[in-house]
């Protein structure tokens, strides 16, 4: 399933924070694929402090899904799979220590 970058961006820079609290580093969704699988995490930074994780998801999925018709087939599979899942940990930073809306990782490591 594909969702434009920019949806996903402002999902996370702007929907989630005005609703949750948290500014645009303080979200991010993580996509790893294995075999084929994927597998999205959806980190919520923990000095936002205490959330519904539920609530959080259902929110990032209608906001996904209220901006495209892509997007509403895209949020329709994911809540249908399960994703994304909520873990609230600070996100994931490059090498040189910049955080990306959307992070991707190859549980295999580099290849």
């Amino acid at each position: 399933m594909t969702v434009v970058d920019s949806d996903v961006i402002h999902v996370l820079d702007e929907v989630l924070p005005a609703r949750f609290g948290g500014g645009p580093t303080s979200y991010q969704l993580v996509e790893t694929t294995t075999g084929g699988a994927l597998s999205l995490e959806l980190l919520v930074h923990p000095a936002v402090g205490r959330l519904d994780e539920a609530a959080i998801r259902d929110a990032f999925l209608q906001a996904i899904a209220a901006l495209s018709p892509s997007g509403r087939v895209t949020a329709l599979r994911w809540r249908a799979d399960g994703l994304p899942r909520v873990e609230r940990r600070p996100p994931l930073t490059t090498v040189t220590g910049k955080i990306l809306h959307v992070h991707q990782r190859s549980p295999e490591g580099p290849q």
